[in-house]
C-alpha cells in the first residue's frame, strides 16, 4: 500500500507518517514545500519506505508526476498554511495557497482513481462558540482568513465525494506535545506550549495574547490534545476509510476539557519547576487577530463512531514538550 501524506514534512504530518510507518505496511510518499529537520530524522530511520518530494501543490503539473510515478491508495492532507494572526495580514496569500492546493489535489485524485482521502481541517471553522462543548452540529462562522480557508477547503471535498472521493474531515482543536524525537520546529514558532518552555528554558519574558476574554481568568481557553492522540485519529480514519465504513463524515478531536492560557502557564512552572529553578515573567499584550474566546470540543461522535479514545492529558503534552526542548537546551 502506498500513501501520500502533503504537508508531511511539518509538525503534525511528520508525527503522523512516523506512526504510519511504524505501524502499516506501507510506502509513504511525502509532498512538502521544505525540507525540516523532522523530515531528516525520518528519512534516517525508514530509508526505503519514504520518498520525498519537494513541491508546490498550487503547481499542479509538478504535483501530478507524483500520481503518475505512483499507485497511491489514500491520501493524508496536511498541506497548508496555518498561522491564524498571519493569514489576517496575508488574506490572498492563504485563500490562494489552501483553497488551490486542496482543488488540484482532488483533481488528480478523481483522474488516477484515488479513492482514500483524510483532511486536516480545524476547530477554528466555528468561530465564536456559541455554546461550549463544541459538537459537529455547531454553526460554522470563520472568524480568521486561515479558518475560512479551511471551511471552503471542507466544502470542496464535499463537492467531489460525488465523484468517488471518500472522505474523513478531522476537525483538530489545539495539537500539542512531541513524540519520541519529533516535536514542533515552526518557524516561526507560534504555538503557546513550545513557546512557553522555551521561555522559561531561556529566560525570557512570555508575553499572552490578550487578558479581557469573556472567560475565567481573562485568557483564551483551549482544548488541547496530545499530538500522539490526534496521529492515532488519522490512523483509525485512515483504516475505517480503507473498509469503506464511516465514509464522508467530519469529526471533531479533542479531548473535551478546555484549559485557559494562565492554567497552561501555572501547570507548566508546576512541571518545570522539579528540574530549574530560572527565573520566569509575563506580560499581557493586545489580543491577535482572529483569536477567538473559547472553543472546547464535544468529540463525542469520533469516540462512537470510530472507537477513538484521548489517553494524554495537558500535563503529559507539557511533560513531552518538556523534555524534547530541555534536550537542545543546557539548562
Amino acid at each position: 500500500m502506498t500513501i501520500l501524506i502533503t504537508g508531511g514534512a511539518g509538525y503534525i504530518g511528520s508525527c503522523t507518517t512516523l506512526k504510519i510507518l511504524q505501524t502499516l505496511d506501507t510506502k509513504c510518499i511525502v509532498v512538502d514545500k521544505q525540507e525540516t529537520s523532522n523530515l531528516q530524522k525520518l528519512l534516517i530511520s525508514f530509508p526505503n519506505k519514504i520518498v520525498f518530494y519537494k513541491l508546490n501543490m498550487c503547481d499542479l503539473t509538478s504535483l501530478e508526476e507524483v500520481f503518475k510515478n505512483y499507485k497511491i491508495k489514500s491520501i493524508i492532507h496536511f498541506a497548508a498554511y496555518t498561522i491564524v494572526s498571519e493569514s489576517e495580514k496575508q488574506v490572498y496569500e492563504y485563500l490562494s495557497n489552501n483553497i488551490n492546493s486542496t482543488l488540484n489535489l482532488v483533481e488528480l485524485m478523481v483522474k488516477y482513481n484515488v479513492e482514500n482521502l483524510i483532511f486536516s481541517s480545524s476547530a477554528s471553522v466555528y468561530g465564536n462558540a456559541k455554546y461550549v462543548p463544541i459538537d459537529e452540529e455547531h454553526p460554522t462562522e470563520p472568524q480568521s482568513t486561515y479558518a475560512l480557508s479551511k471551511k471552503i477547503c471542507e466544502q470542496i471535498i464535499q463537492k467531489y465525494s460525488s465523484k468517488g472521493i471518500k472522505f474523513i474531515t478531522l476537525r483538530y482543536f489545539n495539537p500539542a506535545g512531541c513524540i519520541e524525537n519529533l516535536g514542533e520546529e515552526h518557524d516561526p514558532e507560534t504555538h503557546l506550549i513550545p513557546i512557553l518552555i522555551k521561555s522559561i528554558l531561556e529566560g525570557k519574558t512570555f508575553k499572552i495574547f490578550g487578558n479581557n476574554f469573556p472567560t475565567k481568568d481573562g485568557t483564551c481557553i483551549r482544548d488541547f490534545i496530545h499530538i500522539e492522540d490526534l496521529v492515532n485519529a488519522h490512523i483509525i480514519s485512515l483504516e475505517k476509510l480503507i473498509n469503506n465504513e464511516k465514509i464522508n463524515e467530519i469529526y471533531n478531536v479533542g479531548i473535551n476539557k478546555g484549559y485557559s492560557v494562565m492554567d497552561v502557564l501555572n501547570k507548566s512552572l508546576e512541571i518545570l519547576k522539579k528540574d530549574t529553578n530560572k527565573n520566569f515573567n509575563f506580560i499581557f499584550s493586545e489580543p491577535r487577530e482572529g483569536d477567538v474566546p473559547i472553543l472546547v470540543a464535544n468529540s463525542n461522535k469520533i469516540q462512537k463512531h470510530l472507537g477513538f479514545k484521548p489517553r494524554y492529558d495537558l500535563e503529559d503534552i507539557i511533560y513531552s514538550v518538556w523534555k524534547y526542548e530541555k534536550q537542545k537546551i543546557s539548562i
